[in-house]
């Protein structure tokens, strides 16, 4: 029995540029503490993890990350089935990776429960869409910036074959990959010092821009086999509420449940009350369904 493989193991999948040394920890104590085991680990090129220039945000890639990570725990050569039960796999993603494991479950039958928190559903071409709709005066300076910063980027790699930066996050009408009201100081909340000491900076190579700016789990959640819960905040301008609305209604009602938390933004779900209450609900799913 279950008691006897280990603990039902739970892959978490973090947001855009984050390493697991910032902002898991409350996840992984709660999962532990309800009897789950608990894997996590950093994309290629962040963190912990090899490969060069440094933080490259390409979305496929992170997902053959996450890909690889489940491949590593199967490998009966690895050992784990001796300390965790590897035929009872949870994954769990916020933000960005949120994305991902909506993209990995709609590819891998064997999954068990799949939680997504305030998950990158649609692609950020359309929030970039949305943006300008909503303020088209300050959306219009920061993408003339980014713009600047992809024109700089291909002759840095036509001259000299290297990459260039622009920030992870930053205040509106700047060249950040994140720069919605809130963005700034919302993700830099997340970061901690030890993912300081192994080399985090808030950068993010320009070749980053363009898949992320395609990249759109959407397509595929249908294909979703196991039990999902979607976990949307209500004022959400990254990831809103209505793209986790959208996946809900491609997805087999029976087997997804769909959670909006009120009053809540983006980064406002990683603390405090909110925070309590989406734990929560992931604790129950997972109890139900893993």
């Amino acid at each position: 029995d279950t008691d006897e493989k280990g603990p039902p193991l739970i892959v978490l999948s973090h947001g855009l540029g984050l390493t697991q040394d910032s902002g898991l920890s409350p996840f992984v104590r709660s999962f532990v503490e309800a009897g789950f085991a608990a894997f996590t680990f950093d994309y290629a090129t962040f963190g912990w993890s090899a490969g060069w220039p440094r933080h490259q945000v390409k979305p496929e890639r992170h997902l053959a990350d996450l890909q690889a990570s489940l491949s590593y725990i199967r490998n009966a050569s690895n050992h784990l089935q001796d300390v965790v039960d590897t035929n009872h796999i949870g994954l769990w993603g916020t933000s960005m990776g949120g994305g991902h494991v909506l993209r990995a479950a709609a590819m891998d039958s064997e999954i068990r429960a799949v939680v997504a928190s305030v998950p990158h559903v649609k692609s950020a071409f359309e929030s970039v869409l949305r943006t300008i709709q909503r303020d088209p005066a300050v959306a219009s300076v920061g993408l003339v910036k980014i713009a600047g910063a992809l024109i700089k980027y291909g002759l840095h790699q036509l001259l000299y074959g290297a990459t260039t930066y622009v920030p992870l996050h930053g205040p509106p009408m700047s060249a950040a990959m994140m720069q919605n009201p809130g963005d700034d100081e919302g993700y830099g909340s997340l970061i901690e010092e030890p993912a300081r000491d192994v080399g985090w900076t808030n950068l993010a190579s320009v070749g980053s821009i363009i898949p992320t700016l395609l990249y759109r789990p959407l397509n595929t959640v249908h294909n979703i086999t196991a039990p999902t819960l979607l976990i949307a905040a209500q004022f959400d301008t990254l990831c809103p509420a209505a793209d986790s609305e959208a996946a809900f209604g491609r997805m087999n009602p029976r087997t997804t449940k769909l959670v909006t938390l009120k009053n809540a933004t983006h980064f406002s779900v990683y603390n405090g009350e909110l925070l309590e209450r989406s734990v929560t609900e992931m604790v129950e799913f997972y109890k139900a369904h893993l």
